[in-house]
């Protein structure tokens, strides 16, 4: 194929969101025939219904196994996977074309169809999407990206061109700078232009809009001729005098958290560029610094108290107000308090993978089967607020402890909606403790919609747990990141836990038989015994121990939570669950049955296998 048009080919569309949709229906109005689209949501199948109509609704990979041309248009972080997913299906094949329109990612995402021998291709249209048949006449012009290796690249140009777009020839090195670049432009523009039209209502403004419009209009078009000679206003100009003013004003409305810090942070902006451009001196740049520096800004809300420099807020209105002024990588640690160093360490491994840390604490009543379980839950506040504190530098830089009227303000019974988990979370735990799973989600969601997070971080202890959370993120399309913290153990090497403290002295001696299990279960593996010697080495360790009711002892696959048939082998996980003096207690780990082991989470050294 060259770049001239290329031929009737047969397309086929996963994921038919508002891009899919929209140029599946371009590229059959140029000739070309839709074969399938693959969607579940009632949005994706309005568009495909709207957009392609007669198109058949298939799974994915009937989708691609019926295609020469698959656009492969699902959210940036599960193009590898779906991919991945395809390709072990036989979806994909040599010759084959397989297209994602992802921004960020060159075409090493799409690994699994090149090694399939399919040709791989990243076009990006660098326009917003409505998902509508508007978006048909707007192709015209548009300028895509297209990244690809050198002998394809004219495919990629031809299509480009043939549903009227411009096509833009991109190094995949390039592809990050480029979206950060289209993004930072374009998102944060919105975000700015609603920012002032609320200043402006709150000022008496009724239509704020109009006012801004030509102002933003002329702004956005001189910066696109003339770039930083476009400059004006009194940053520019080095009026200290009036940036001054703008920040007194700017603290004393209902957004000044949100607004000031962005006020600020392209201030700073601006008088850089605005120094490089000749428009002020160093000096007058050096004098703007220190002004944005040290102005007050806007106090915080009275609901928000400190301990050890951590911020503590307790309605989601402050925290709302809080985590605006948290600007680069954010972390979030969901807790329910009774803090102990399992915790700690997860607030460590949280501050290493971002800029800022935000500790949630809330013992959620949706995820408690049994009201008695509920009631006994310790509530340490103070305490947890002082370990938190003892972290010194590594402490969060906020904590979330809002009360159950906060998280579910129409009550615990009478809430309009909530999560429920898939097929994952009825085995071992869900089966035992029926929608606590549901429980868990529904909390888990509702605090990463609240805290706004890039990372999640989350202990490998409950294992089952992490797996529907990933599950849920990933299906849900969050984005954001779950990092695994692995499993925190006292000296003993008992599994680390909130209900330890329920123990008595002897359930606390009898509660070591689940953590034996765990170092039986990874020598065993460790010395490359198979899924039915592990099994009988670590269940020997629980089974028929006085005071220990074992519930289930387990391998299972990580992601699916299935148990390990006895041929299986590779990376499976160990699950353990007993009652112990009236404390339901649970462990696990990680471990790789026919090979060796890389960690050792019980504290065992790693054996090699014979």
């Amino acid at each position: 194929m060259n770049s001239q048009r290329p031929g009737r080919l047969s397309v086929g569309i996963v994921g038919a969101g508002r891009v899919g949709a929209v140029l599946g229906s371009a590229l059959r109005q140029v000739g070309h025939e839709v074969v399938g689209a693959s969607g579940g949501s009632p949005d994706s199948l309005d568009r495909i219904d709207t957009l392609l109509t007669g198109v058949p609704v298939l799974d994915m990979v009937d989708v691609a196994r019926a295609s020469d041309l698959v656009l492969l248009t699902v959210p940036d972080d599960a193009i590898t996977s779906v991919a991945a997913w395809i390709a072990a299906q036989g979806g994909f094949r040599p010759g084959q074309i397989v297209l994602h329109t992802s921004g960020r990612h060159g075409v090493e995402v799409l690994r699994p169809a090149l090694e399939a021998g399919a040709i791989p291709l990243a076009v990006h249209p660098a326009m917003t999407f409505t998902g509508t048949s508007l978006d048909l006449s707007r192709l015209e012009g548009a300028p895509f990206a297209v990244t690809a290796p050198a002998p394809v690249q004219p495919i990629g140009q031809a299509l480009v061109v043939e549903i009227g777009g411009e096509p833009v020839l991109l190094a995949d090195a390039a592809r990050g700078a480029y979206h950060a670049a289209l993004s930072h432009a374009s998102n944060h523009l919105v975000t700015l232009l609603v920012q002032a039209r609320r200043v402006l209502e709150e000022a008496g403004v009724d239509d704020g809009a109009r006012l801004l419009g030509p102002l933003t209009r002329a702004a956005l078009e001189g910066a696109l001729t003339a770039g930083e000679q476009a400059l004006t206003g009194p940053v520019s100009r080095g009026d200290v005098g009036t940036v001054s003013g703008h920040l007194d004003a700017l603290a004393g409305t209902d957004d000044a958290l949100a607004t000031g810090a962005a006020y600020r942070a392209l201030a700073r902006s601006t008088a850089l560029l605005a120094r490089e451009a000749g428009r002020i001196s160093d000096d007058r740049a050096a004098e703007l610094e220190r002004l944005l520096r040290e102005h007050p800004g806007p106090a915080l809300p009275a609901a928000v108290a400190t301990a050890a420099g951590t911020a503590v807020v307790r309605t989601r209105a402050d925290l709302r107000a809080a985590r605006a002024r948290l600007g680069g990588r954010v972390a979030v640690v969901m807790t329910m308090g009774a803090l102990h160093e399992g915790h700690l360490g997860l607030v460590r491994a949280a501050r290493t993978a971002a800029d800022h840390v935000i500790v949630t604490i809330f013992v959620n009543p949706t995820q408690f089967g049994d009201p008695r379980d509920l009631e006994a839950y310790p509530r340490t506040l103070e305490g947890d607020l002082a370990a938190l504190g003892s972290l010194g530098p590594d402490a969060p830089d906020l904590v979330f402890a809002p009360g159950v009227a906060e998280m579910y303000p129409d009550g615990v019974g009478e809430r309009a909606a909530g999560v429920v988990a898939g097929p994952v979370a009825r085995r071992y735990e869900g089966a035992s403790r029926p929608g606590h799973f549901d429980g868990v989600l529904t909390v888990v969601a509702k605090l990463l919609h609240l805290t706004q997070p890039d990372v999640a971080v989350f202990g490998e202890k409950d294992a089952q747990q992490l797996a529907v959370v990933r599950g849920m993120v990933a299906e849900l399309a969050m984005p954001l990141w779950v990092l695994a913290a692995p499993v925190a153990r006292e000296a003993d090497g008992l599994a680390m836990s909130s209900r330890n403290a329920r123990l008595t002295p002897s359930g606390r001696e009898q509660a070591l038989a689940l953590s034996r299990s765990v170092v039986a279960a990874r020598r065993i593996a460790g010395a490359g015994g198979d899924v039915t010697a592990v099994l009988r080495a670590a269940r020997a360790e629980v089974t028929g121990v006085d005071g220990v009711a074992l519930d289930y002892a387990d391998l299972v696959t990580p992601t699916t939570f299935l148990p390990a048939g006895p041929d299986e082998a590779g990376e499976l996980t160990y699950v353990v669950a007993a009652v112990v003096d009236g404390v339901r207690l649970i462990d696990t780990t990680p471990l790789v049955v026919g090979g060796a082991v890389g960690r050792d989470d019980a504290g065992e050294p790693d054996v090699a296998p014979r």
